[in-house]
């Protein structure tokens, strides 16, 4: 091979590995850019049930004693 074949071949994998990174960041959510973008499936939380609220909060608070 010569130059000009590696030269070509070398701009051909550059851009194939661009475009790859392009589409795994697309699928993971993320902008091509490199920033982190919201999830596609974002679901809320649902509501603290009230019935428990107390036993959260005593685990809470009981598990703050336990660490030093």
């Amino acid at each position: 091979m010569n130059k000009r074949d590696l030269r070509s071949l070398e701009r051909l994998a550059k851009k194939n590995r661009e475009a790859s990174q392009a589409a795994h960041e697309a699928e993971a959510g993320r902008d091509p850019d490199g920033k982190k973008g919201k999830p596609q499936d974002f679901e809320e939380k649902p509501a603290p049930d009230p019935r428990y609220e107390g036993a959260d909060r005593l685990f809470t608070e009981m598990k703050r004693r336990d660490r030093p």
